[in-house]
């Protein structure tokens, strides 16, 4: 038995070759191309995401630097300043005290020269009465 292929299964086959030749060049090559073309941009946001997290990464080792000095820094200013403010404190102390004392030595200069003029006063108070009490006893007896 011999078979023949039948006309119609020759164009059959050759209708086939042809539909799916259509459907690779109108359906499969350019979906392919849009496929290939998003996966180059994945591959290029990808790249760009990770070259964007390093220099993020730098960025805050950077700043986490800048931020530790000047923490160190702000104690170093502080730490200044608080001994500045001990000695500025200890001057004026100083300087109250000695003004203090200076107060006091002058009120009891101050006390002891009105001391001095009172006790005169009364010596010569007492000088006085002496003589009215002599000149009253001498005047009584004559």
């Amino acid at each position: 038995m011999d078979i023949m292929p039948n006309a119609t299964l020759v164009l059959q086959a050759l209708l086939f070759i042809a539909f799916v030749f259509l459907v690779k060049v109108l359906y499969i090559g350019p979906y392919s191309a849009i496929i290939e073309e998003r996966e180059a941009l994945v591959r290029e946001n990808m790249q760009k995401a990770k070259e964007l997290r390093e220099e993020a990464k730098k960025l805050l080792d950077e700043a986490r630097g800048i931020l530790e000095s000047a923490r160190s820094e702000a104690s170093t200013i502080l730490e200044e300043a608080k001994k500045e403010a001990v000695r500025v404190k200890s001057e004026i102390i100083g300087k109250a005290e000695e003004e203090a004392r200076k107060e006091v030595e002058e009120r009891v200069r101050e006390i002891r020269e009105s001391l001095e003029e009172e006790k005169k006063k009364m010596e010569k108070s007492l000088e006085e009465i002496a003589r009215q009490i002599a000149n009253k006893i001498l005047g009584d007896a004559a």
